[in-house]
C-alpha cells in the first residue's frame, strides 16, 4: 500500500544540514585543534633527536621533514624556520620545569619531604628527556637575545625555587650566610643537570636511588654516607 519512508541526515538535509550546526563547527573545530597539536609534537620530536644527533647547526629543514615523513612546505605550515623549532622545544621544556618545581613548592610539605621530592620529580624529567637536555645544555646559545632571555628567566625560576627549598631545611641559612644562597642551588644542580650522560635506567644505580644518594652526598658529603643513616636532612653545618 504505502512505500515505507526511511529517513537519514541525508534524506532531510533540505530542511535541516548538519554541517551547518554549531555543535559541528565546534566539534571539527577542535578536532582541527588536536590535529594540528600532534602534528607540531611529532615535528618536536623528531627534531630533538636530529638535533641531539647532528648538532643544531649541522642540521637542516629538509633533514627533518624527512624524518617527519612530510615535505618541507608541510613543515612550514607549523614552523616557520628551523630556529622556531628549537625555541619550541626549550619553551616547552623548560616551562615543564619551571611548572613541577611550583608544584612541589605548593604542596605544603615538610622541609625534608619538599626537598626529597624535588629530586625525584627532576630525576624522573631528566630520565625521560635526556636528548631534550642535551639539546638544551649544547645549543641553547643559538637562540636569539629575546628568545634567550624567556629561557633564561625560567632557569633562573628554577634556582630561586630551589634555593627556597634548601633555605626551608635551615631557615636561619639565609639569614646568616646569604652569600650561599645561589651557590648551593647551583651546586645542586649541578650534581643532577649531567645525569645524561652517564645515568641509564638499566646501569647499577636508579635515578630513585640516586636522587637520594644526591641528596645524602649534597648535605653530609662522601665521608658522611656510613653515618647518615636514620638521621635527619640538615644543612645547619653551613652556618658555623
Amino acid at each position: 500500500m504505502f512505500a515505507k519512508i526511511v529517513y537519514s541526515p541525508l534524506s532531510i538535509s533540505s530542511a535541516y544540514d548538519y554541517h551547518d550546526s554549531p555543535y559541528f563547527e565546534k566539534l571539527m573545530a577542535r578536532t582541527r585543534a588536536r590535529d594540528y597539536e600532534e602534528k607540531r609534537a611529532l615535528i618536536l620530536k623528531q627534531a630533538v633527536q636530529l638535533f641531539a644527533e647532528r648538532g643544531f647547526a649541522n642540521s637542516s629543514i629538509t633533514q627533518l621533514a624527512v624524518r617527519c615523513g612530510a615535505s618541507k612546505a608541510w613543515l612550514y605550515h607549523y614552523f616557520n624556520s628551523k630556529d622556531a623549532v628549537l625555541f619550541e622545544i626549550f619553551n616547552e621544556y623548560t616551562q615543564r620545569l619551571v611548572n613541577v618545581v611550583l608544584d612541589v613548592r605548593g604542596l605544603g610539605l615538610a622541609p625534608e619531604a619538599q626537598f626529597m621530592e624535588f629530586l625525584h620529580r627532576f630525576l624522573r624529567i631528566y630520565e625521560s628527556a635526556q636528548t631534550t637536555h642535551l639539546v638544551l645544555l649544547y645549543d641553547l646559545n643559538r637562540l636569539g637575545r629575546e628568545q634567550y632571555e624567556i629561557i633564561a628567566s625560567r632557569e633562573r625560576t628554577v634556582v630561586n625555587e630551589l634555593a627556597a627549598i634548601l633555605d626551608a631545611l635551615s631557615p636561619d641559612l639565609l639569614k646568616h650566610k646569604p652569600e650561599l644562597r645561589k651557590p648551593l642551588a647551583m651546586t645542586l644542580m649541578g650534581m643532577i643537570n649531567w645525569t645524561f650522560t652517564w645515568l641509564r635506567k638499566d646501569g647499577p644505580v636508579s635515578h630513585e636511588k640516586f636522587a637520594e644518594l644526591t641528596a645524602q652526598v649534597f648535605l653530609h658529603g662522601i665521608t658522611g654516607l656510613n653515618q647518615t643513616s636514620g638521621k635527619k636532612l640538615s644543612l645547619k653545618k653551613l652556618q658555623k
